[in-house]
């Protein structure tokens, strides 16, 4: 196969697995097979070839293509969000989103080139694009909540404000993917853009 074939390291397993170990391995390979073909690399067939299992194996686990890639989205979520269970001490707004700004970066030099596959994906069904509306939601009803909460925004102008910055954070993420620009770079960029917009509009005492 080509570079994206990897598997040997997963021929040699053990037959039985554990489900949630095999699930969590066709899981990385899915992203390895997305990261060099992209999205329409990701077929079963190739999956399994890749993982070195049956293609009853991928089925036990994934219903089809949909389900492989919604999978693939929601566990792209979880990583995004595993932040938000450290609790601590209350921040000032500034290091909180210092931090949460690195973090998305850091993650997304990690596993972005196959979350920007799925992103940048055309064609997909009405489900997955259901999953990708229902995570961006998410997404902007935190930050939104967030910029509400520590700067009194209506909550109309601090989601209006999350969608904005979110949709420049992505494009500083690609930009970082490409080597283009550091994560220190872009993160101190982003942070700065979004406190002196938030404490404008807050120190205005109207809505946009």
């Amino acid at each position: 196969m080509s570079k994206t074939s990897i598997s040997p390291a997963y021929r040699d397993r053990a037959a039985r697995t554990k489900p949630d170990v095999r699930r969590r391995q066709l899981l990385d390979v899915a992203e390895v097979l997305l990261e060099h073909g992209g999205s329409d690399a990701l077929r079963m067939d190739t999956l399994a070839t890749a993982a070195g299992v049956t293609r009853p194996v991928v089925y036990s686990h994934f219903d089809n293509r949909n389900a492989l890639i919604i999978a693939l989205l929601e566990r792209h979520e979880s990583r995004l969000s595993l932040d938000d269970n450290v609790r601590g001490e209350p921040e000032e707004f500034e290091p909180m989103i210092r931090r949460a700004t690195d973090s998305f970066l850091q993650l997304s030099m990690k596993h972005g080139p196959a979350m920007q596959a799925l992103v940048a994906g055309v064609n997909l069904s009405p489900k997955i694009e259901e999953t990708r509306r229902c995570i961006w939601d998410k997404g902007v009803d935190k930050w939104a909540k967030n910029y509400r909460s520590y700067f009194g925004l209506s909550m109309r102008d601090s989601r209006a404000l999350a969608m904005s910055h979110l949709t420049g954070l992505s494009a500083m993420s690609g930009m970082c993917i490409a080597g283009a620009l550091s994560v220190a770079r872009a993160t101190e960029l982003h942070v700065t853009c979004v406190v002196a917009t938030l404490s404008a509009v807050a120190k205005s005492g109207r809505s946009l």
